[in-house]
């Protein structure tokens, strides 16, 4: 990610971004692995549960790399809110308000997003298997 001098919408919209992201690669690879033990869904056929090594360590990837992602929109955030002058709220019709709105804004999704990334990769670390 490019850190720029002012922000933007792209900015703001980064970490919910990553965090749809994450949530879509780990149910669906944990759906995948699932569904190799499941070859005829009415009737569980005696097999083995399969392994979910590989399935947890491609949520544990994907998480990093979204926290990663979140990590440094939270940076950029952060240099957008902390280079103002002003107090909240800001609500002038200032280039400087707006950059320090855009700013606190995106932090507070930041910080809502890597815990929504965090509860998501939270199965994979508890749950041993399938059932």
């Amino acid at each position: 990610m490019i850190v720029s001098a002012r922000a933007n919408l792209i900015t703001l919209v980064a970490a919910p971004t990553a965090w749809a992201a994450h949530f879509l690669v780990s149910y669906v690879v944990a759906a995948a692995s699932c569904a190799k033990a499941m070859p005829d869904a009415r009737v569980f056929t005696g097999t083995a549960w399969p392994d979910l090594t590989p399935a947890r360590i491609a949520i544990g990837v994907a998480t990093l790399l979204a926290l990663g992602v979140i990590a440094l929109s939270a940076r950029q955030a952060w240099g957008h809110w902390e280079n103002g002058d002003a107090e909240p709220p800001y609500d002038d019709a200032t280039r400087d308000d707006r950059q320090q709105f855009l700013g606190f804004a995106t932090l507070l999704l930041c910080g809502l997003s890597a815990l929504g990334v965090i509860f998501v990769a939270l199965p994979a670390v508890f749950i041993g298997d399938c059932r």
